[in-house]
C-alpha cells in the first residue's frame, strides 16, 4: 500500500509533511510533479543527498582558489539540485554567486560563504530526515 504525502504550508511559511515542519526544503512541486508518487519522490531527495556534498566541496574549493569557471559550473549544477528539493532560499544564493562569479572574481563570494555553508548544511539536514522519515510506513 502506498502512503501519499499530506502538505500543507502554515502561515509563517514552513513546510509540514507528516506533521515535520520543514523551513528549508519544499517536497511539494516535486511530489505534485511526480503524481503524487512518496516512493519516487524519495528517491529524488536521496539522490541530492548522495550528490549534492560534493558539488558544494567543489563549489567551496573554488571560491577559495578563485576558479571562476569552475565557480559558474558547481554553482549552476547544485542550483538545479536544491531548485529539485524546493530548497529557494539556498537556491536563491546560489543564483546570486553564479551570476556574480561572470563579472567579479570568484573569491568576492568568501565574505557570504559562511552563510552559504550554514544554509546547506540545514537544507541537507531536512532533505535527509525527508528521505529517512517522510513515506515510511509507521
Amino acid at each position: 500500500m502506498e502512503q501519499y504525502i499530506a502538505y500543507i504550508a502554515s502561515a509563517s511559511g514552513e513546510k509540514r509533511v507528516n506533521d515535520h515542519r520543514y523551513q528549508h526544503i519544499n517536497p511539494e512541486p516535486l511530489l505534485e510533479a511526480m503524481g503524487g508518487d512518496a516512493a519516487a519522490c524519495r528517491h529524488m531527495f536521496g539522490t541530492f543527498a548522495q550528490s549534492a556534498p560534493a558539488t558544494f566541496a567543489r563549489l567551496e574549493q573554488a571560491i577559495h582558489a578563485d576558479d571562476a569557471a569552475q565557480v559558474k559550473r558547481e554553482a549552476h549544477s547544485l542550483k538545479s539540485m536544491t531548485a529539485l528539493v524546493g530548497a529557494g532560499v539556498l537556491t536563491d544564493m546560489l543564483k546570486s554567486i553564479e551570476t556574480q562569479s561572470r563579472a567579479e572574481p570568484p573569491v568576492c563570494a568568501q565574505p557570504r560563504l559562511a552563510e552559504l555553508q550554514a544554509l546547506f548544511a540545514d537544507v541537507a539536514a531536512e532533505v535527509r530526515h525527508y528521505v529517512d522519515q517522510v513515506g515510511v510506513a509507521q
